[in-house]
């Protein structure tokens, strides 16, 4: 009986490692299928132009900021993997020494974003500074889903819905090079969005509504991913960065460097 008793309460933990862990694997398998090419395996395949070719400072750049969004990823699928195989003090650990890789992301992400909307973005069919809008929107909707995750780990429920929203933002740079993704989507619609309906149809399925925190950080990464390039393409958004950063940006398929 007590066996019996003790099932019911057991199951929906295990469910919910596996409904996590399943979500880790999707990113990281799309995100390493859209970078395969250009970043992963560009030793071993053939590698379209990007500015992790050009010499110096500029291509090393490239380089620190795909390793460090590499290691995010890499470290957010080890952290999910600790908590289902419940190694939970290893876990706080490692959450309790993420700080420097979460300054230097947003760090080096905010100025590649800048080299873009100075010099152009690879392979997008805009002009440098309305795609700019993308990156950074995407890059602020992380840093506010991430901080609130990394101060949240008292309540598990927020704390893992935080965690993922903030890592399904970042991973659009990976999963918007998927080119099987990109004949069935409009050029300013990103297939990332997508992946905010599993964790959905998960509370619906486990809670019989949509947490409050799914609700929220949702919008916001949605927000991110579907209104940026209609907000860059705006006068005000391109006299901002034209008066702010003094960028006036280049055609779509040019570069400046």
């Amino acid at each position: 009986m007590a066996t019996l008793a003790q099932r019911p309460a057991r199951t929906p933990l295990h469910a919910e490692r596996i409904f996590f862990l399943s979500m880790m694997a999707a990113l990281v398998v799309l995100v390493a299928w859209g970078f395969a090419q250009s970043f992963f395996l560009r030793h071993w395949l053939t590698p379209p132009a990007t500015y992790i070719d050009r010499p110096g400072w500029v291509g090393w750049t490239f380089i620190v900021h795909g390793t460090l969004f590499t290691c995010w990823l890499l470290l957010f699928g080890l952290q999910t993997v600790l908590i289902g195989s419940k190694r939970l003090r290893l876990h706080k650990q490692i959450g309790r020494s993420i700080y420097p890789l979460f300054f230097a992301m947003l760090g080096v992400g905010t100025f590649v974003g800048y080299l873009g909307a100075r010099y152009g973005f690879h392979d997008v069919p805009f002009d440098s500074i309305t795609f700019s809008a993308l990156p950074w929107m995407v890059l602020g909707a992380f840093a506010v889903l991430a901080w609130a995750g990394i101060h949240e780990r008292k309540d598990p429920q927020r704390h893992k819905r935080l965690m993922l929203l903030a890592t399904i933002a970042i991973s659009d740079a990976g999963i918007s090079r998927v080119v099987f993704f990109q004949q069935f989507l409009p050029p300013w619609m990103s297939a990332t969005v997508f992946m905010i309906l599993p964790l959905i149809v998960w509370d619906l399925a486990t809670l019989h509504k949509v947490h409050r925190t799914t609700v929220l950080g949702g919008l916001l990464v949605a927000a991110s991913l579907l209104l940026s390039v209609p907000i860059g393409s705006t006068r005000a958004w391109h006299m901002l960065v034209s008066s702010v950063l003094g960028l006036h940006g280049v055609p779509a398929g040019q570069f400046a460097i």
